[in-house]
C-alpha cells in the first residue's frame, strides 16, 4: 500500500525529570484501539528527550479515529519510564507523557 493512503499520527514523548540519555536509550510507541489491539508500533533510538515519532496505520484497520490511543516506554540504563495510562490520539500532533517505573 502506497504512502498516500496511510493515516499517520504524530506525537511526542516527554518525560518531566532533566536527564542526559545514557547512549542506547530505545523508545518504543505503540498505536492501540479501545479494545487493545495494536495497531502500528515502532521502537526508535532515543538520544534526547523529547523524541518526536510518526506511525503509519492503514485507515481500513482504525474504524473510529477519535478512539485511537498511545502507549509508549523509554527504556536506557538510567531507567524505564512508560505512560501510566493509555494517551488519546490528538487530531494534529500527541504528547506522551512518561513516568519513571520502578524495576
Amino acid at each position: 500500500m502506497s504512502s498516500e493512503h496511510l493515516l499517520t499520527i504524530h506525537g511526542t514523548v516527554s518525560i518531566r525529570e532533566r536527564l542526559a540519555l545514557a547512549p542506547g536509550a530505545v523508545a518504543t510507541v505503540k498505536l492501540v484501539d479501545t479494545t487493545g489491539e495494536v495497531l502500528a508500533a515502532i521502537a526508535l533510538e532515543a538520544p534526547r528527550i523529547p523524541l518526536e515519532f510518526a506511525l503509519d496505520v492503514d485507515p481500513y484497520f482504525v474504524g473510529d479515529a477519535s478512539k485511537l490511543l498511545i502507549w509508549a516506554a523509554l527504556r536506557s540504563d538510567d531507567g524505564v519510564w512508560g505512560t501510566t495510562e493509555l494517551v488519546p490520539v490528538d487530531a494534529t500532533s500527541t504528547d506522551v507523557p512518561l513516568t519513571r517505573v520502578d524495576t
